[in-house]
């Protein structure tokens, strides 16, 4: 996947950037992984559409719960 991630950033601006910065990567590395890249974005398939969104929520999502996870150390407040 892409290199390990940045330590928690202090805002939320600044986060969402690196987040969004980081699921630019995910598409990337599916991309370069999975499908030709000589060809334009418009021949994808709506499945290969699908998952390089897949991918990019997969990355926010673990760079969330990683914020959420250093913000809140007890994790008896994380649990359901």
């Amino acid at each position: 996947m892409s290199k390990a991630a940045k330590p928690v950033v202090s805002s939320e601006d600044a986060f969402q950037a690196h987040a969004t910065g980081e699921a630019a990567m995910a598409i990337g590395d599916w991309l370069m992984a999975g499908v030709r890249l000589n060809r334009p974005i418009r021949s994808l398939t709506r499945f290969e559409l699908e998952c390089m969104a897949g991918a990019a929520i997969a990355r926010w999502i673990v760079l969330r719960s990683k914020r959420v996870a250093a913000c809140y150390p007890d994790q008896e407040l994380l649990s359901i």
